[in-house]
């Protein structure tokens, strides 16, 4: 290394040791990867993840034997119930950590951990995978948000989507991360956002502050039609906002009534930009093809 820096122009060498986008979001990840389902052990996340899974149950293949995947896996926990569901199952995560808490959430898997495929890799990125092998993908938890580049994911997705194959996907919403900007009170800040539909992940640690992409339901579509999906449907999650208020969770039946709720909320495709997250599903038509 001392060798390499002596060639190299002080602005260059700054450079070469500067973390990537992709270097910090690994970082972040492979640091909470032991902590992280307890982060998320609470009820408004138990709520989210029924709302989540109820999204997904229509989508499952009919064919026991068609291959999923759940990309940008984290610890596992929606490449674990395809699994359970009994689809040979191949879970991705670019944070070797998080995959290692799936392989240990395996060994209590049994037999089924037979059909259980583990990778390390950027979602932008999947050379690993086979072109048209999956019936449905799932990348729950942003990942499209947290991924470099969010079109190159998608079109990498629809390369590994089987013809008819389904991705339901989530991203961080645009529109209502405005308000974070308007309470700081920085108009310059505001505005780069809008523009730019960018920000950085909130953390403490600058090795850690990875830039976050952004979408209105618009540009989320927008996205995977350049990607040749046929886009069956995009919805907030939630579009109540229960996180803001947690004591809507203590009322009786307040799991049920609250789906309900969304279940209706859904219906009007304008409801989906007042929610935190967006949830798109994209189908690959079997006669498209992507250059």
């Amino acid at each position: 290394m001392p060798a390499l820096r002596a060639h190299l122009s002080p602005t260059l060498w700054h450079n070469a040791l500067m973390p990537t986008h992709d270097d910090r979001s690994r970082r972040y990840h492979d640091r909470v990867a032991r902590k992280y389902d307890a982060i998320y052990d609470d009820p408004y996340w138990a709520f989210h993840d029924e709302l989540t899974w109820r999204a997904v149950k229509p989508y499952l293949p009919r064919d026991a034997t068609a291959h999923c995947a759940d990309l940008g896996c984290g610890t596992g926990k929606w490449g674990l119930k395809l699994l359970k569901s009994g689809f040979p199952t191949t879970f991705l995560d670019s944070s070797g950590a998080m995959i290692e808490q799936t392989r240990e959430k395996l060994e209590a898997a049994g037999p089924r951990a037979r059909k259980a495929t583990l990778v390390v890799a950027d979602i932008c990125e999947m050379g690993e995978l086979a072109s048209e092998c999956f019936a449905l993908i799932l990348a729950m938890g942003d990942p499209l948000s947290i991924c470099a580049d969010p079109q190159r994911a998608t079109n990498e997705m629809f390369r590994i989507c089987a013809p008819a194959g389904v991705v339901i996907a989530t991203a961080d919403s645009k529109l209502a991360a405005i308000d974070h900007f308007i309470e700081r009170g920085n108009l310059d800040a505001l505005e780069q956002f809008i523009r730019s539909s960018r920000t950085n992940w909130l953390t403490s640690d600058v090795r850690e502050q990875f830039e976050l992409t952004m979408f209105t339901p618009a540009s989320m579509r927008a996205m995977f039609e350049r990607s040749g999906f046929e886009v069956l449907s995009i919805t907030g999650k939630p579009v109540v906002n229960v996180r803001a208020n947690k004591k809507l969770l203590e009322a009786p039946n307040a799991v049920d009534r609250l789906l309900k709720l969304e279940a209706e909320l859904a219906k009007d495709p304008a409801a989906a930009a007042k929610a935190g997250h967006l949830q798109i599903v994209a189908r690959r038509l079997p006669t498209k093809s992507h250059e």
